[in-house]
């Protein structure tokens, strides 16, 4: 809870900032420049998979470490990471002709330096991961997030287009190197020998191969979109993707960076290990649903008020795909309790399920344009979800029947929120948008809270209580 607290806390403090630049940043730049930065990101976010060797995950859950082993590492590291490099500045013009834009060349090969920075950043963040450092890692991230986010906003005013997004990267990665490496220096020479790295390759070698199926399977919506629709079609998919999924990453992100350490601290107590998960299930329904739904609710209001009207048609995907969010922020906590408890073999299984299933569901969607996109991940994704958990919670002895019991109360009460939020929007029609939109959004929360005070008053109340820790 003290992770946390630190986590949540500094994080949404910054949070409070860089949204508010990113929507500055939304209106200044174009569709396409999204388009551009999603097409340059699909194929590095392929290689970030495997730039870290999965040895991160291997610090993390590791029991015994020493200083021999750590520049073992950090020699791996510096190897692979320099091998992207090149192969980013070499396959570049390749990329660049699949996509049938020129302007991908110099993007990707600007943007395949944060590969380099990466091997000083891997081996001190899990340090402070594994040793629960969350309060200065959690300072570190606010300054680099914030020095990333005026970088950006400062070239988008200059007329920098989707250069300012590339420069915003490579600033917020480089403050957070520097601050990492404050907090827990790392600075060795590496040894390049592999001897006595057996289980440590191992663990990181299911780590990695899940990465990278699971970037398979989350990038193919962006790729089927970009080669079939188009660059513009991409850009307004790709800003209601982001829309929609910020709270999950950011929310998702402070929880699986404290759940994972946490995980692998109790790996031996299965019972402990369970109560934990059924909890952290408990609270992220709790937390989820009433946002995310919240959102589709009123995606209307939002994107014509922050966005404007070149954004239009950013509304329909938006409503749809906040619908799934919460539930993949669910899903989201199955991989650092199975990490945590050494069995990265079920992690893996998992998303060969998912990248199986959802990128055949995008190719046909597609043919439905962009909404048929979304329906795809709203109504294919939580059926796999449910089979996924299925199997996974046989590790912790419980059933899939109670994991849905954590999530009903939130679930209905944000169904009832949703339903109440559109007859206020009706009754109130044409008075300010603003106005309307607060209206709305107190309104939505009051229906929610009330009926989770009666439907889930258990985790409504062990909300508060943690609250109050």
């Amino acid at each position: 809870m003290s992770g946390l607290r630190w986590s949540a806390g500094l994080r949404f403090l910054g949070q409070l900032l860089t949204w508010v630049i990113t929507i500055v940043v939304m209106r200044i730049l174009s569709p396409q420049d999204y388009g551009l930065m999603g097409m340059a990101g699909v194929f590095l976010t392929y290689l970030a998979t495997i730039n870290e060797l999965g040895l991160g995950a291997a610090i993390i859950q590791g029991k015994r470490l020493n200083a021999r082993m750590l520049r073992q590492m950090f020699g791996m590291l510096l190897a692979v990471n320099c091998a992207i490099f090149l192969l980013c500045f070499f396959l570049a013009p390749v990329i660049s002709s699949f996509f049938s834009e020129s302007r991908l060349v110099p993007l990707i090969r600007f943007l395949a330096i944060q590969f380099l920075i990466t091997s000083f950043v891997i081996i001190p963040q899990s340090l402070i991961d594994r040793e629960m450092l969350f309060k200065q890692k959690s300072v570190v991230e606010l300054v680099s997030a914030i020095a990333g986010s005026f970088t950006t906003l400062a070239l988008a005013l200059s007329g920098y287009g989707v250069w300012s997004l590339v420069w915003g990267s490579l600033a917020l990665n480089l403050f957070t190197i520097a601050g990492l490496n404050f907090i827990k220096p790392c600075f060795f020479l590496p040894n390049f020998s592999l001897n006595g790295m057996g289980r440590i390759i191992s663990f990181g070698g299911y780590v990695t191969i899940s990465r990278i199926i699971w970037t398979f399977y989350s990038q193919a919506d962006i790729i089927i979109v970009g080669k079939l629709l188009g660059q513009r079609l991409l850009g307004f998919y790709s800003v209601a993707l982001n829309l929609a999924s910020l709270p999950m990453e950011k929310i998702s992100g402070i929880i699986n960076q404290v759940a994972f350490p946490a995980f692998a601290s109790i790996q031996s107590d299965t019972e402990t290990a369970a109560s934990h998960f059924l909890k952290a299930i408990r609270l992220m329904s709790l937390m989820a649903f009433p946002v995310l739904w919240g959102i589709s609710s009123i995606s209307e209001d939002l994107v014509d008020t922050l966005l404007g009207d070149k954004w239009a048609s950013v509304i329909v995907p938006l409503q749809v795909l906040s619908l799934v969010i919460p539930v993949r922020m669910i899903s989201n906590l199955m991989s650092p309790m199975l990490l945590g408890l050494g069995r990265p073999d079920i992690q893996l299984f998992n998303v060969i399920v998912y990248s199986l299933v959802l990128p055949i569901g995008f190719l046909l969607g597609s043919r439905w344009g962009i909404v048929g996109v979304s329906l795809v991940w709203a109504t294919m994704f939580p059926l796999v979800f449910l089979y996924n958990m299925s199997r996974t919670v046989r590790v912790l002895k419980i059933s899939l029947y109670d994991v849905i019991r954590q999530m009903i109360g939130p679930l209905v009460a944000a169904a009832i929120m949703y339903i109440a939020v559109f007859f206020i929007s009706a009754t109130v029609a044409g008075i300010n948008p603003i106005a309307q939109m607060v209206l709305c959004i107190v309104g939505g929360a009051v229906v929610y809270i009330g009926l989770v005070m009666i439907l889930a008053k258990d985790s409504y109340r062990e909300a508060l209580a943690l609250m109050r820790t």
